[in-house]
């Protein structure tokens, strides 16, 4: 099998070639791994202007010539390019340009895909489809007036179970992933705050839940009135493995409607799983006045 350059010597390439085509050529000291591994690869592949005594040598000056051999023969041997920054594409899309198959780089199937709840049921092939995994940039962000989004899968997928009071007519609801959604959210929230429209969390009332709402750019929190609240949560739904958010948490500055749920949180240390909201009318708890 013929060598393959490793992403980060492609990536040294591609990012030599505008000095190289700006200033006709560039030295480089060959005690760089990158360069060891290009001129070794040019070896091998006979290509022009690299002889076997370069590697001796304290420098090689790089030119444009050889930049265009190395991309010819990359491009014959059916490997990636160079010129071609394979992070940016899909799978599908790198294996158009290259039979050489690298998992390690590239978007990854499920890198720009959320989980989105459907407010009404779409009907597809006969099946009520409440969930849609979709691309986030396929999303018309504009169209919707709020962005909801979900802490825990199972409480996603029971979405129903809820009874959430909302004052905004369409919001867009996502899952906030774990391993497999988690980027997919984060870029789709990314883009949504820059539009300065409300994100909502909803979540588990406890240190961890409601550090990732204050600190993750949400504007409010989905939880039951406080009187309900405080008839419901227990110090078991607030494990110890999270006091350490506690400290943080009490060091912020919180509208007045928020106060007496962290004073339950940060002082009594209750909390109230997610999964234990059903059946609770849950509205927004602002966390700015």
């Amino acid at each position: 099998m013929q060598p393959v350059l490793s992403p980060a010597a492609c990536l040294f390439l591609r990012q030599l070639a505008p000095k190289v085509a700006a200033q006709g050529r560039v030295k480089k000291a060959t005690s760089q791994k990158a360069v060891q591994e290009v001129l070794s690869w040019c070896l091998t592949q006979q290509l022009s202007g690299v002889s076997a005594s370069c590697l001796q040598r304290p420098e090689f000056y790089f030119e444009s010539g050889l930049l265009k051999q190395i991309a010819g023969v990359q491009q014959a041997l059916g490997q990636p390019d160079f010129r071609i920054d394979i992070s940016t594409l899909s799978r599908t899309d790198a294996a158009n340009i290259s039979t050489i198959e690298q998992k390690s780089i590239g978007i990854k199937p499920r890198q720009q895909r959320v989980l989105v709840s459907l407010v009404q049921p779409q009907l597809v092939a006969g099946i009520a489809a409440q969930v849609l995994d979709i691309d986030w940039q396929q999303l018309p962000l504009a169209q919707f007036d709020a962005l909801l989004v979900v802490e825990n899968l199972d409480c996603f997928y029971q979405l129903h179970a809820f009874t959430l009071v909302l004052t905004y007519t369409q919001p867009l609801i996502i899952y906030r992933g774990d391993t497999l959604y988690s980027k997919g959210c984060k870029a789709l929230k990314t883009a949504w705050l820059k539009q300065n429209k409300p994100a909502l969390y909803f979540g588990d009332f406890d240190a961890k839940g409601v550090s990732i709402a204050l600190n993750e750019g949400y504007n409010a929190m989905l939880l039951p009135d406080f009187s309900t609240l405080q008839q419901h949560a227990s110090t078991t739904m607030l494990p110890d493995k999270q006091l350490s958010f506690i400290a943080s948490i009490k060091a912020k500055t919180f509208a007045a409607e928020l106060q007496p749920y962290m004073q339950l949180l940060c002082e009594q240390l209750k909390g109230l799983r997610q999964q234990n909201m059903q059946g609770i009318t849950l509205g927004m708890v602002n966390f700015n006045a």
